[in-house]
C-alpha cells in the first residue's frame, strides 16, 4: 500500500513528550491497526535513490529515517528537543531547536522535517535553517498532516479542522518562499481499522484527545481514520 503519515493535527504549538500511559497507547495503535506503510521508508527510499549521503533529520525523535539510512552507508545525524526521543536515535544525534540547529553550514546534502515545523510559532525560521544546512543541490523535504486530518473525528476531536503553523494547506507556499521551486505530493486514505471500542480508545489517547475515554463509548465500531496531508520536496539552488 501506499506510505501515509499517520501523525495527527497537531492541538497545541508546544511539543509535550506523551507520558508511559499515552505511548504505551501509541504503540498498541502502531503495531495493531495501522493498515498502510508509515511513511518515514518510503521518504528514506527516496533520500537513497537520489544519491544523498550526508542527512540531518531535525526533529525527527527517534531518528526513523536516520535508521534506515543508516543501515545503507549514508552518514546521518538526529536532531530533536526531546531527550528521550534521542536516547532511542541511531547515532550521532543531538539535542537541538529547529529555530538554530546545532549544525555547520552547508554541512549535509539531505533534511527532512516530518510532522514537526507545526511546533514552532513561525515554521520559516525552521525552514530557513534547513537551507542554511544544506548544500547548494541538497534535497529538502517537509511534511505535515492537513487541518482535516482524522477526517471521521470531527465533532470528537475539538482541534479538527483548526490551522496550526504549518499544515498541509499552507506548508507548500511556507517551503516555496524560502527555496523557489517545490514538488508537492498529498495524500488522503484510510490508515487505521480499529475493531472495537478498546481500540478507538487507544487511538482517541494516542492522539491526544480530550475526554478520550469518555468519547471511545459514545463511538460505534468498527471504526477507520483517514488520514490526510502533504510532502513538499525541494531542492537548495
Amino acid at each position: 500500500m501506499r506510505a501515509v503519515s499517520t501523525a495527527p493535527s497537531p492541538s497545541t504549538s508546544v511539543y509535550v513528550h506523551p507520558d508511559a500511559d499515552r505511548m504505551a497507547a501509541c504503540n498498541r495503535v502502531f503495531g495493531r491497526y495501522m493498515v498502510v506503510e508509515d511513511i518515514y521508508p518510503g521518504l528514506a527510499r527516496r533520500f537513497s535513490t537520489l544519491g544523498v549521503q550526508r542527512f540531518a533529520e531535525i526533529g525527527g525523535g527517534r531518528g526513523p529515517i536516520a535508521q534506515i539510512l543508516a543501515g545503507v552507508g549514508v552518514a546521518t545525524v538526529v536532531v530533536d528537543s526531546d531527550e528521550q526521543m534521542l536516547a532511542e536515535a541511531p547515532r550521532p544525534s543531538v539535542r537541538g531547536d529547529l529555530r538554530a540547529l546545532p549544525l555547520l553550514d552547508a554541512s549535509v546534502d539531505g533534511v527532512a522535517a516530518v510532522n514537526c515545523l507545526y511546533f514552532l510559532d513561525d515554521p520559516l525560521v525552521g525552514i530557513r535553517e534547513a537551507w542554511r544546512v544544506l548544500a547548494p543541490s541538497g534535497t529538502f523535504v517537509a511534511s505535515s498532516p492537513s487541518r482535516w486530518n482524522d477526517a471521521e473525528l470531527e465533532g470528537v476531536d475539538p482541534s479538527w479542522g483548526t490551522p496550526s503553523t504549518f499544515d498541509a494547506e499552507d506548508s507548500a507556499a511556507l517551503v516555496a518562499s524560502v527555496f523557489g521551486d517545490i514538488e508537492v505530493e498529498q495524500w488522503s486514505m484510510v490508515a487505521f481499522e480499529l475493531p472495537d471500542r478498546h481500540a478507538i480508545a487507544d487511538y482517541l489517547h494516542a492522539f491526544n484527545v480530550p475526554d478520550w475515554e469518555a468519547k471511545a463509548e459514545q463511538l460505534d465500531a468498527p471504526m477507520t481514520i483517514t488520514k490526510s496531508g502533504a510532502q513538499v520536496w525541494t531542492t537548495r539552488r
